[in-house]
């Protein structure tokens, strides 16, 4: 993804380096559009994808018209025809748009093969047919990966605060605390009584159910508290690429929040007593949820 996006960063701050830049944010349109949509989002961005941030918006979705979000000029696009011989890429047939004010557009897994307004018309408008959805690359069902960058592509940012909003009836569910010691872990449950020697990894596993059970989506910001006191914070609204690492806008990296595909609490310094961590969390309609876990520690020794 990095090397990507730094190629089409030269290539679109070049072509646009005449447009003047504003801080105005676009009217968008979505990629793959019909009254089904708010069903069909089965992933949202900054999810953990095992050891990396998931950077962009799935829309299950097969063999489904293609639309570009905004008006602009086709900047990369590459699909398995171009070269037959050449193992097939993990992002499958994709198309690149560049639009006003350093936006860029991703498109990814596509089926079929390049249609004509990506072969011969550079300019398209909102809501242009760029392709098919499809199931290209590394890809466990048809659907379309839409990626939205700005800064001609160095920060990444969610789709879901620049698209029109869809309906999200369920807030996120704050599910279970877990605490890692070596490869296993431990279910922890409010008030249970537990021996630490140090200090271990706990995660927490949170989901957000949008209109359904069945979605099993990220969400937008989460922060955790530890004994009353506020511990860390992090929301997934955009992405930067800094020092060798994607961040958030609070300068985490996605070892900072996740562990084991789970959020990641803290490695914590459990003391004798009592203990308290409280999770707060938001997801991209703005419903809230808070769940709180006390547990009671014994220190034994052993541990550092």
């Amino acid at each position: 993804m990095r090397s990507i996006v730094v190629v089409l960063s030269l290539l679109a701050s070049f072509i646009l380096a005449e447009e003047p830049v504003s801080d105005t944010k676009p009217e968008f349109v979505w990629p793959i559009q019909g009254l089904e949509l708010p069903g069909l989002i089965t992933s949202t961005f900054g999810e953990s994808r095992k050891d990396h941030f998931h950077n962009g918006l799935d829309i299950s979705s097969v063999l489904q018209p293609v639309k570009s979000m905004s008006p602009g000029f086709i900047l990369y696009s590459r699909y398995a025809e171009d070269d037959p011989f050449e193992d097939e890429r993990g992002s499958g047939n994709i198309v690149w748009i560049a639009h006003k004010n350093g936006y860029v557009s991703g498109y990814y897994h596509l089926g079929g093969t390049r249609n004509e307004t990506v072969r011969i018309n550079k300019q398209v408008s909102a809501g242009d047919t760029i392709g098919i959805s499809g199931n290209t690359g590394h890809s466990t069902g048809g659907h379309l990966h839409f990626v939205l960058g700005k800064d001609y592509g160095k920060t990444l940012l969610d789709p879901l605060t620049y698209l029109p909003p869809v309906e999200d009836t369920m807030p996120p569910q704050i599910a279970n605390l877990f605490i890692h010691v070596g490869e296993n872990y431990t279910n922890l449950n409010d008030g249970d009584n537990i021996n630490v020697s140090k200090a271990f990894p706990l995660t927490v596993s949170i989901i957000d159910g949008g209109i359904k059970n069945s979605q099993r989506r990220g969400v937008k910001e989460v922060k955790f508290l530890f004994n009353g006191e506020p511990y860390k914070q992090a929301s997934f609204g955009s992405l930067r690429f800094d020092s060798g690492k994607w961040k958030t806008k609070e300068g985490h990296s996605f070892d900072d929040l996740f562990f084991k595909d789970r959020y990641l609490v803290g490695v914590l310094n459990l003391k004798a007593g009592e203990n308290t961590i409280k999770v707060q969390t938001k997801d991209f309609s703005g419903k809230e949820s808070e769940r709180g876990f006390g547990i009671n520690i014994t220190r034994i020794s052993g541990g550092n």
